[in-house]
């Protein structure tokens, strides 16, 4: 649709910090700017003749617990609506405690276990049917006695169990955030990076490649400020084929600038430093990362989980990713989770008086989970984050190849944007991070044509306030028909725009 100078609610995927630069691509030889010429309208310019990663299936995943009940009716279909490709299993802290035999159990009554939800059931009930990967979460804490530390034996008994019956599961990680405090081990040294690298390189490899040569073995590391545990693990518990690393920017208390601003440039900086530190350790420089979990709080889920907010926040942490070449990811989580003893201030944006850790609604309200007093959302019900994930899913998916972009210098930290190309046409992806909609100019430099066939992709605030009234609804799509290389756009408050260009 098009209306004033700017057309409406288009938006970009292609990634820039305020800190100008982008950290993962080469930076490409200077070209001209439209904003020569247009001085008053921020430019955002995709270089058609840069390089970068291509975009991995994996990279949009979620997890699968052990609480969960998977079978559910509406689990798949909106698994795959969402796009999700690679599910993980079987938890988080619990994975520590998780003995996979005879359909699960775990040691000290810690956690729960959903009858039904095994590893048997995922494969055969969800896996299977949407023909999706899967990466497993090793114990690492504790044996089958629960009385000392994990035991590589029964770690390689689950990987033949998997590869007898022709399952699909690629990764398995040695336990979860066994560096942590938090985390159950029962070895002699817990949370030691010197007694996890021996078991590592000692026990669950050889244990893992004798029961799978196919299988790919993953390492628990850290942030990179924490070069206690990293420099261990990575010279020490070698060979391993992959780091696995988790990210939670908030603690109980919550910010939507920071989320939207600092918690990206952070978490940019984090990759940028572990992977300075694989590197040292003799590492490739696109040896495989996996970002196993990340979600805005760490802590009590309140509004900002399901707000528009974080749907962003998703959004942006989707485009750092591909843009490092980060080839797989999970969200925590996809279902069972709903808080209402979160962060509920009016300097929030938003309009629930509950929060989740999840994509979805698991059917609300459930007192089982202290939520008692949410409006009645059915299961399977897609919240901002899912929304954001499927629209990226979508319209950025497996085998798009990321270009640079360069974002004016006066637009801050007010907007983010990530470039493709798919095939001979391109995509970006525009996030604007404040409550004013923003005019910009999109730009395809160096492509040699002049002119696209156009589609708009926008979600952002105006669709989410819809939820004010229980009504979740998607993104809006507009046919631009014939566009320049330059196109006007106006931003939306609070909004996520993809603009696909066909040639």
């Amino acid at each position: 649709m098009r209306g004033s100078a700017f057309v409406a609610g288009i938006s970009l995927v292609a990634f820039a910090t305020a800190c100008g630069g982008n950290r993962s691509i080469p930076t490409a030889a200077p070209f001209q700017t439209a904003a020569d010429t247009r001085n008053a309208v921020p430019a955002i310019d995709l270089d058609a003749n840069s390089t970068g990663p291509d975009v991995s299936a994996d990279v949009y995943g979620a997890s699968l617990d052990t609480w969960y009940d998977f079978r559910q009716s509406f689990v798949n279909p909106s698994l795959r609506s969402t796009g999700i490709q690679l599910i993980r299993f079987p938890g988080g802290s619990e994975s520590d405690v998780y003995h996979w035999e005879h359909g699960g159990s775990l040691c000290f009554n810690y956690g729960y276990i959903t009858p039904g939800a095994t590893f048997d059931n995922l494969m055969r009930r969800v896996a299977r049917p949407l023909k999706r990967d899967i990466a497993i979460t090793l114990d690492y804490g504790t044996n089958r006695g629960c009385n000392g530390g994990g035991d590589p034996s029964e770690a390689a008994g689950w990987v033949t169990h998997a590869k007898e019956r022709g399952e699909n599961v690629a990764y398995w990680t040695v336990g979860n955030e066994v560096y942590g405090s938090w985390e159950e081990d029962l070895h002699a040294h817990p949370h030691d990076p010197h007694t996890y690298a021996d078991a590592v390189h000692n026990g669950y490899y050889p244990a893992v490649k004798h029961a799978d040569p196919n299988a790919q073995l993953g390492v628990v590391v850290d942030t990179p400020n924490d070069r206690a545990w990293n420099d261990v693990v990575l010279r020490d518990a070698a060979p391993f084929d992959f780091v696995e690393l988790h990210y939670y920017p908030e603690y109980n208390k919550d910010s939507d600038a920071f989320l939207l601003g600092g918690a990206i440039d952070n978490f940019a900086g984090d990759l940028a430093g572990l992977q300075r530190e694989m590197r040292r350790a003799g590492l490739s420089s696109n040896f495989p990362i996996y970002l196993a979990e990340y979600n805005n709080d760490a802590g009590n889920e309140g509004k900002q989980s399901v707000s528009i907010v974080n749907g962003l926040f998703v959004g942006q942490m989707l485009g750092t990713l591909i843009e490092a070449g980060v080839p797989r990811a999970t969200f925590w989580l996809a279902y069972g989770s709903c808080d209402e003893t979160g962060d509920y201030s009016k300097k929030l944006y938003g309009w629930q008086h509950f929060g989740t850790e999840a994509l979805f609604s698991d059917g609300l309200p459930n007192p089982y989970e202290g939520c008692a007093d949410t409006p009645q959302i059915p299961g399977g019900t897609p919240f901002p984050t899912a929304r954001v994930m499927a629209l990226m899913a979508k319209e950025i998916p497996a085998g798009s190849h990321v270009r640079a972009v360069r974002v004016s210098k006066s637009l801050g930290e007010t907007v983010r944007a990530y470039g493709f190309a798919q095939g001979s046409g391109f995509a970006f992806a525009i996030f604007n991070n404040t409550l004013s909609a923003v005019d910009v100019q999109a730009s395809v430099r160096g492509s040699g044509r002049s002119s696209f066939t156009a589609t708009l992709f926008t979600y952002g605030k105006s669709e989410y306030d819809r939820s004010k009234e229980n009504r979740w609804i998607g993104p809006r799509k507009t046919n631009l028909g014939s566009v320049g290389a330059n196109v006007p756009l106006r931003l939306p408050p609070y909004s996520l725009s993809v603009l696909q260009l066909r040639a």
